[in-house]
């Protein structure tokens, strides 16, 4: 809606909507394009270099965006698109379904959306961009069926809730927030919740087949082998509680518990209450499970937005207020990120973790030392984060070596150790420093190489002649006892790693 719309006296905010739009673009932008590519990145880009219908932690839909993406380019701001195009999603829908009732709140709710802290850093490709792009789309597509109540719209709301579900497991909750919203607040139309499960199915089976077939794999990661016996602690509660003021931001809760009583009525008048239900029942199940596990900032991403509708019927007053101190707040973040992305590495040499700073600011510093091996040199380092982002920046493949962890064990799909017998590889320090007894049992001879590296002596192990049943005894056997260990009450399926390595 253009400016000169809007009613006499609106906030200057309002009346410049689309060049603070474009300057947040701008940010956004050049976020992308100056900040490394992050371990989880780069551990995504393996999975789009390798199509599949599933893959090791997650659903795959992250998978095959990038497959499509690294057809055209592998550019960081061509990986990055989707992230910043989604960020950026919540602010206009919210502008798209509002500005024909009230346009200068429209725009400045819109802009709240914009900053907050969690949607404005989000430039990156994970696992939660698409789940927060079809998390929306379904939960309007519910919000769209409940008020025409036709068949359609509930089938095409389940379709679109599976290819969510193929995005992050976290779309499971949104599916049981919009369940008993159908179950509590509008049970005339069960029918359509019916056909919201039916639309589901399709996207359920492919995954569970996939996982059937291939070791169980998601349900191992994210059930199994991910949790422990932590325990209670009461201080992830109180994180849980600081993370919700940090992504709601305290002025506009204050706002919100200011002028609460107005909130009601325009919920109940537009229908918004389902929005409501999609984010407040998944909060309230993290809150819940906060005592036991630490909650992750990034979990919330999909729900948040829901729970910016309300301030639509804040006073203009305070969403003006609001919009500015968020922008603020928003300014600073990406003050704080193009530092990070644009300061010489050197201006940390004298941090601790100096040379986790030179892995993951200067990467290709790292890549140019590693290159200066013959491709026939198999490539390794000790964890899924390192070894992937060797990979995007020495245009190589690099595998882990070790045991690893729970995390990223992607891998384990890809490289057959059956077949490097006998081979020479190439293990890259953690932070520069390697001890050959952890290798010397693996290899007929191990032989250590320094390069300096941005001030650090990075250390390269050479191990020649790769010893694989020594490393079969040794290594594969105790990860199959790690993480492996399929119990009894999932069906006994496929799993071509214990076909490999199991005695």
């Amino acid at each position: 809606m253009s400016a000169d719309r809007l009613p006499p006296g609106a906030p200057w905010l309002a009346r410049h909507y689309g060049a603070v739009l474009l300057t947040a673009l701008a940010a956004k932008i050049l976020i992308a394009w100056t900040l490394p590519i992050t371990g989880d990145e780069a551990y995504f880009l393996i999975w789009g270099q390798h199509p599949d219908p599933g893959y090791y932690d997650h659903p795959p839909m992250v998978g095959w965006w990038l497959s499509l993406v690294l057809a055209i380019s592998d550019h960081p701001l061509a990986i990055r698109a989707l992230g910043i195009a989604v960020s950026m999603a919540p602010a206009l829908l919210i502008l798209a379904l509002w500005r024909r009732q009230d346009p200068v709140r429209a725009r400045l709710v819109s802009l709240i959306a914009l900053f907050v802290p969690l949607l404005f850093i989000a430039v990156l490709t994970a696992t939660d961009t698409p789940l927060l792009l079809f998390g929306l789309l379904a939960t309007g597509l519910t919000w769209h069926a409940l008020r025409t109540g036709r068949p359609g719209w509930f089938l095409l709301a389940g379709f679109v809730l599976g290819l969510a579900f193929l995005s992050k497991y976290f779309a499971v909750l949104l599916g049981i927030a919009l369940g008993l919203h159908i179950l509590l607040f509008a049970p005339r139309h069960w029918r359509g919740l019916l056909l919201i499960i039916l639309g589901v199915v399709p996207a359920v089976a492919l995954n569970l087949y996939w996982n059937w077939d291939n070791c169980w794999y998601n349900v191992m990661f994210n059930i199994v082998n991910r949790h422990g016996g932590d325990g209670i602690d009461p201080t992830n509660l109180l994180a849980y509680a600081a993370m919700l003021v940090y992504v709601f931001t305290p002025w506009l809760l204050w706002f919100i518990a200011r002028e609460f009583r107005a909130l009601g009525p325009g919920i109940r008048e537009h229908h918004l209450d389902v929005f409501l239900s999609a984010g407040l029942i998944p909060l309230a199940v993290f809150a819940l499970l906060a005592p036991f596990k630490s909650i992750g900032l990034h979990w919330l991403a999909v729900f948040v937005p829901f729970l910016l509708l309300p301030a639509l019927f804040l006073s203009t007053r305070a969403l003006n207020i609001s919009a500015w101190l968020s922008a603020i707040l928003a300014g600073v973040h990406a003050a704080v990120l193009l530092t990070i992305a644009l300061m010489p590495v050197e201006w940390l040499e004298d941090h601790g973790r100096y040379a986790d700073a030179v892995y993951y600011l200067a990467p290709e510093s790292v890549a140019e030392a590693v290159n200066e091996y013959e491709p026939d040199w198999h490539v390794f380092t000790r964890s899924y984060s390192r070894s992937a982002v060797l990979a995007y920046y020495a245009g190589r493949d690099v595998g882990v070596l070790g045991s690893g962890s729970h995390y990223g064990r992607q891998d384990d799909l890809l490289t057959d150790f059956r077949a490097l017998d006998g081979e020479n590889l190439l293990y890259v320090a953690t932070r520069g420093e390697v001890d050959p007894g952890d290798l010397e049992p693996f290899f007929d001879e191990v032989v250590i190489r320094r390069q300096p590296i941005r001030g650090i002596d990075w250390e390269f192990a050479e191990g020649h002649g790769f010893r694989y049943d020594a490393y079969r005894e040794q290594v594969l056997t105790e990860i199959l006892a790690d993480y492996y260990a399929i119990p009894a009450w999932l069906p006994e399926g496929r799993c071509d790693f214990t076909d490999r390595y199991s005695p």
